[in-house]
């Protein structure tokens, strides 16, 4: 998709690639991560350059950490990505359900946005306790779990 202002990237990435990689690598998969993380790799890196793989997979690695005590939430997040990809659920509705999702682990959001259009953001608002989805209509918020 588009570069997130202030976000660095290495050429223009969608959620695809995401997709991708979360295909190859359930949280079910068999092995370590490092075999499945090769794998991936070697599977992706004609439709994708290598620093984008290794985003892509990065990320993937942050999700399933920080939601390993929830598997049903690691790929309800995922699922929720495929339908935006589809074009059968609007941005927005998605981005919403992730911010749910995530709502103890910010930080999942923050890092996906680098693979968000341009336009759409997340940030975190210590002040106020939340998590502010900016979108090019506005500012949604989501208070943070304590």
């Amino acid at each position: 998709m588009f570069k997130v202002p202030g976000q660095p990237t290495c050429a223009p990435m969608n959620m695809e690639a995401l997709l991708s990689a979360y295909s190859m690598s359930p949280p079910s998969a068999k092995g370590t991560w490092d075999s499945t993380r090769a794998a991936v790799s070697v599977s992706l890196r004609d439709a994708y350059s290598p620093a984008q793989v290794e985003r892509a997979l990065d990320f993937i690695k942050l999700v399933r950490e920080r939601l390993a005590g929830r598997p049903a939430a690691y790929d309800q997040f995922f699922k929720a990505i495929k339908l935006y990809e589809e074009d059968r659920v609007d941005l927005v509705d998605v981005l919403l359900q992730l911010t749910i999702l995530c709502a103890d682990a910010p930080i999942i959001l923050l890092e996906l946005n680098y693979f968000l259009p341009f336009g759409y953001s997340f940030s975190l608002s210590m002040r106020k306790q939340c998590v502010e989805l900016h979108t090019p209509v506005g500012v949604l918020i989501q208070p943070l779990v304590s």
